[in-house]
């Protein structure tokens, strides 16, 4: 027969990925010692001190970052595993531990968890997730994993999470202020990433951009304008990857994802020969120009605009 707090239970392993601290279960109606009890059944384990996981979901990361939430109120998911939540695009291979972030005196000890110790977690750096998960946010996740990335790694990262709205650049550039300091994970790294960048400059939309910029800047091109917006002489706005207003000349990275198929690449010329009605001259340079040939594709560019 079914205990009258069940229900309640139920409904709390479906939003927490099977894991419910003892005192949660006390609050529905349970005897603690009843609920002790349930660790010695095929129904449950206890995963942490206090903490339970139901059987009958798997044992994983999520269940690993949401038991050590639980256990300890003060524990962030962090570093790597962090950066894995919030989607941060090329990161290397996963180690297969679930890394948390806690101040100095509270340690959460399980199979599976990394802890990392900090003297001080400000309130700005913690973002409280729904499923009872707490991580570090994007700006301090980035800041965390720089020394991983590399320059180059962070820059297309912090390109994303500015394209995303995930903090404007100010945001990025006051939290390397704020956490900065010689000799710590992430400072050297994420300076250099700030220095390199123009404040005003809007995002880069995918990591192709960044690289070719990446070229634009290494070879001494004029600086282009990113992300410009033109109207086309139908009224239709569109946007361009890098555009150099002054010489009329336009610059497209097309990605095999976004420009795939004859109705987008229809598109593209008919955007291309309405700008030449108004004397605006577009490049194209693909993926493969990208991985194999992009010195030269940037050349051609350059002698183009000096054309111009």
């Amino acid at each position: 027969m079914a205990e009258p707090w069940t229900p309640q239970l139920q409904k709390w392993l479906h939003k927490y990925s099977g894991i419910v601290p003892i005192k949660t279960l006390v609050g529905f109606g349970c005897k603690r010692r009843d609920a002790y009890r349930l660790a010695d059944t095929d129904d449950f384990e206890m995963i942490m001190p206090g903490i339970l996981r139901s059987t009958h979901w798997p044992l994983g990361p999520m269940q690993l970052m949401t038991a050590a939430c639980f256990r300890n109120p003060k524990a962030l998911v962090c570093y790597t595993t962090a950066a894995m939540l919030w989607r941060f695009r090329g990161l290397p291979v996963d180690d297969g531990h679930v890394h948390i972030l806690v101040p100095h005196g509270r340690h959460p000890s399980m199979p599976g968890v990394i802890v990392t110790q900090c003297r001080l977690i400000s309130d700005v750096d913690i973002v409280h997730r729904s499923d009872g998960i707490r991580l570090t946010s994007p700006t301090r996740t980035l800041f965390d994993c720089a020394d991983l990335l590399g320059v180059k790694r962070a820059t297309s990262i912090l390109e994303q999470l500015i394209n995303q709205n995930s903090g404007t650049f100010v945001t990025h550039a006051s939290t390397v202020a704020r956490l900065g300091k010689a000799g710590r994970a992430g400072t050297r790294t994420m300076k250099a990433v700030i220095a390199a960048r123009p404040a005003w400059r809007a995002a880069l939309q995918s990591e192709l951009e960044v690289i070719v910029l990446g070229e634009i800047e290494r070879q001494g091109l004029p600086t282009p304008v990113v992300q410009m917006w033109f109207t086309l002489p139908t009224g239709e706005r569109v946007r361009l990857d890098f555009a150099w207003p002054d010489l009329k000349a336009a610059l497209e990275v097309d990605h095999p994802f976004w420009h795939a198929g004859a109705d987008s690449s229809h598109r593209d010329k008919r955007r291309d020969l309405k700008m030449g009605t108004v004397g605006w001259h577009t490049m194209r340079i693909t993926d493969l120009d990208v991985e194999r040939g992009l010195r030269t594709s940037i050349s051609d560019v350059h002698a183009t605009l000096a054309l111009r």
